[in-house]
């Protein structure tokens, strides 16, 4: 169920590309010769925005969801998968949900300053879709691993802080100037972004590394959560 807190949160982040829609508008109006659909879709994933807006917002919706749901989780491993099992369940509701409100300005300003794709224009219909994908894929292993935080501490806050940290790893490591090692979440997007301009083929295959590393990352963290939290017995306290 969708409280009004979480409603607020999405109209919150659907506002902030709009109004990079609006900037980009300005923009394009000058370029719009030049303009590829790559670029506009650069502008709209800069590590900055993922840092200080996308993934703050995004685990202040899933934090919403009390972690323990007011009950003793036991240790039986069956009742954990159970309880684990739900969790993923929201979260993947709740991920596909935020990207899809990512999403919406952005297409909406490619279709106005590109135009709509041709259905024969495979690359370009192939990098909406990756970039769909990837986004997904970057937000659900930060969602489980705040999951995992939040549980094994019995803090929300710790959860959160664990979570921002990693949606936020590849804005800190350029920030300290390690920008080729920027390549663990938000950095592929770019990377994926960028290779647009490479040949259909490559375009392609690098597409498919990208998505098997993060699609790989999540299927760890989703077993790693089993495991650790299949040892774990703790009563609800501070969530």
């Amino acid at each position: 169920m969708v409280g009004k807190k979480r409603v607020i949160f999405y109209l919150m982040i659907l506002a902030f590309n709009i109004r990079i829609s609006v900037l980009i508008g300005l923009e394009a109006n000058l370029v719009t010769d030049n303009l590829r659909i790559n670029d506009i879709y650069l502008l709209f994933s800069r590590l900055i925005y993922f840092a200080l807006y996308y993934v703050p917002i995004f685990l202040i919706i899933i934090s919403h969801e009390d972690i323990l749901n007011h009950t003793l989780i036991l240790v039986r491993f069956k009742n954990i998968d159970i309880w684990w099992k739900e969790k993923i369940k929201l979260l993947l509701i709740d991920t596909v949900l935020y990207v899809i409100l990512l999403e919406l300005p952005v297409i909406v300003t490619a279709v106005m300053y590109i135009g709509v794709p041709y259905p024969l224009e495979a690359k370009i219909l192939t990098f909406m879709l990756g970039d769909f994908i990837i986004k997904y894929l970057i937000f659900l292993p930060t969602g489980i691993i705040y999951l995992i935080s939040s549980f094994i501490s019995k803090r929300r806050y710790v959860g959160f802080l664990v979570g921002f940290f990693t949606g936020s790893l590849d804005y800190i490591l350029t920030l300290i100037k390690l920008d080729k090692y920027a390549m663990t979440t938000a950095g592929i997007l770019l990377e994926f972004i960028f290779s647009f301009k490479l040949p259909t083929i490559k375009f392609l295959l690098l597409s498919l590394v990208y998505c098997s590393y993060l699609a790989f990352l999540s299927l760890f963290l989703l077993l790693m959560g089993v495991k650790i939290l299949g040892k774990t017995d703790i009563r609800r306290s501070g969530l």
